[in-house]
């Protein structure tokens, strides 16, 4: 798996057929390849960079998953060579002084890896696990690489390429032409100087022909979805884009390669320096949740998801979070992985609301919801239930309706060329949902709506669930309602309220700030990778007539 900061600097070489006839079928042929085939290919290209976050699941290079324990940052030293070989996906850990020097060597596999047609490529990565406190005795505060085809650099470091570590994170390519007599990278990595004789750094560095064996991603690849005064819901990124009807209990998830650590507010600049390492991150100071911390799949907005539970939190206080991903383990030795980028979050101040997910009839919702006064309820699962089963009553008395509108009848009879009775009603359910579980904060955001404990949205919530305390509702978003109106029979009379000042009586909507102003129950809409593909194959297609003309 490539990430978009890696991709970039892959140079892979196609050569296009050259051809000189301005005539007869060499014409033809040159509008065939600069007007369509050319086109196409980048568009192809363009559509898949732009879904490669969707390509994550893969039960073929998924690791353990692991919950992480607080423990200090523990190194595996290897014995002092003049040499070290180093293998594919294996990376080698080790520790050097400062002013030291440390040399390794990898043998490229000829019949392996990307670009072995006209150059072997190999990618080098590397973390800092460990480093001096104190940085500023160091007239260097990273360690440098240098890598080459050419040994002369064992001798002397000017024959090869250098590269430094930024942030506890090293990454560089290294090509050799496919003729070359010599297949043997050289690397040497490098402590900086230092007044201080017993600076010590740790540090991982790994090699492969076919991808990273270490990686940062800036991209902030998880979404906390809510919390609660004690717990957060926490999911990755899209794993998948989900096609047909999928059970997520067909995922196992101690076959994930993805880790949430989560650390006090405190230790938010513990990394300041090593904040692109994942050797350091994985191995920091994190929390340990005494197995309060359930995982699970989810398939809620139309994706396949991973998604944590983390419980045990403490009200009105700030989180630091990391999602990893950590690469296939063989025979228990690690075998590096992905870190990204770094995020935030914070407990709701009281017991008034309570996180509830997972649930079986609304299964997008997702979110704090009122808590109950009665002793019975206490529990998550009985508050879901509760909830649930109630929203699912109201729900036959629309699904029997539906049922009298002609839905399997010709194109020209059916109430919508564009919409469905299916439709209508995943439609109508989100909306019902999203108006029948109201979503609770204890903060006070702009769109919120306080709530009494004895005057909420409905009487099923004053009479049944009897809320413990005051709560702030953030109210459904106002295009949940629209969608279901465009999309369902007229027969229905479903009307919403069209001016900002109806609007707020009973929606909001979304207005891009830290916290959710409104609150969305349903699948987004996406754009399709053959929709992106035509699009961009006809703007390349524009771009090929122009360059066509100028060529004859």
């Amino acid at each position: 798996m490539l990430t978009q900061k890696t991709t970039t600097a892959l140079h892979l070489h196609y050569r296009i057929p050259t051809i000189e006839s301005k005539t007869g079928v060499g014409m033809l042929l040159r509008c065939i390849i600069y007007g369509f085939l050319l086109p196409l290919i980048a568009a192809t290209w363009a559509s898949d960079d732009l879904l490669l976050s969707d390509r994550r699941f893969d039960e073929g290079i998924l690791g353990t998953f692991h919950e992480q324990l607080v423990k200090e940052v523990k190194v595996v030293a290897e014995e002092t060579e003049d040499s070290k070989g180093l293998q594919e996906y294996a990376p080698i850990r080790n520790t050097i002084s400062q002013s030291g020097l440390q040399y390794y060597l990898f043998n490229v596999n000829a019949s392996t890896g990307l670009g072995e047609y006209f150059e072997y490529l190999v990618f080098v990565t590397g973390n800092i696990c460990l480093q001096p406190l104190d940085l500023a005795s160091s007239n260097n505060n990273s360690l440098v690489v240098y890598y080459s085809f050419n040994s002369l650099m064992l001798a002397d470091l000017e024959n090869s390429q250098m590269g430094l570590f930024n942030n506890g994170y090293f990454q560089a390519l290294a090509e050799v032409s496919v003729s070359a007599t010599n297949l043997v990278l050289y690397i040497a990595v490098q402590a900086p100087q230092s007044t201080n004789l017993t600076d010590t750094w740790a540090y991982e560095i790994g090699v492969s022909q076919n991808d990273l064996v270490y990686q940062w991603d800036s991209r902030l690849f998880v979404e906390v979805v809510d919390t609660d005064y004690q717990s957060a819901l926490i999911a990755t990124g899209n794993l998948t884009l989900v096609t047909g009807n999928h059970n997520v209990s067909e995922y196992n998830t101690s076959l994930s390669s993805y880790q949430l650590l989560v650390f006090d507010y405190s230790q938010k600049d513990y990394f300041t320096t090593l904040n692109e390492s994942w050797c350091a991150v994985k191995n920091g100071p994190s929390l340990s949740f005494s197995g309060d911390y359930v995982t699970s799949y989810t398939t809620r907005g139309g994706y396949l998801r991973q998604q944590f539970h983390v419980s045990g939190l403490n009200a009105s206080t700030k989180y630091v979070g990391y999602l990893l991903s950590d690469n296939k383990e063989v025979e228990g030795s690690a075998h590096g992985g992905v870190l990204y980028l770094q995020f935030e979050f914070e407990t709701m101040s009281n017991d008034a609301c309570k996180l509830v997910y997972d649930l079986d009839f609304c299964d997008e919702v997702a979110y704090s919801v009122p808590a109950l006064l009665l002793a019975e309820y206490n529990s998550t699962d009985a508050l879901k239930v509760l909830y649930d089963d109630h929203t699912r009553n109201l729900f036959g008395n629309f699904s029997k309706a539906l049922q009298q509108i002609a839905c399997n009848t010709t194109k020209d009879a059916i109430f919508s060329p564009l919409g469905s009775c299916e439709k209508c009603s995943a439609l109508y359910k989100n909306w019902l949902c999203s108006v029948s579980i109201p979503r609770c904060s204890t903060r006070n955001v702009t769109g919120y709506l306080l709530r009494n404990s004895t005057a909420s949205r409905n009487e099923f919530i004053d009479t049944t669930v009897l809320p413990s305390a005051d709560y702030f509702e953030v109210l459904p978003c106002v295009n949940v309602c629209q969608v279901m109106t465009r999309d369902c029979p007229a027969e229905f009379g479903f009307t919403c309220p069209q001016s900002n000042s109806t609007i707020k009586l009973s929606y909001y909507w979304d207005d891009g700030g830290e916290y959710a102003s409104c609150n969305f129950v349903g699948v987004p809409l996406i754009v399709s990778n053959a929709a992106y593909m035509v699009k961009a194959a006809g703007k390349l297609f524009l771009a090929s007539i122009a360059f066509f003309m100028m060529t004859v």
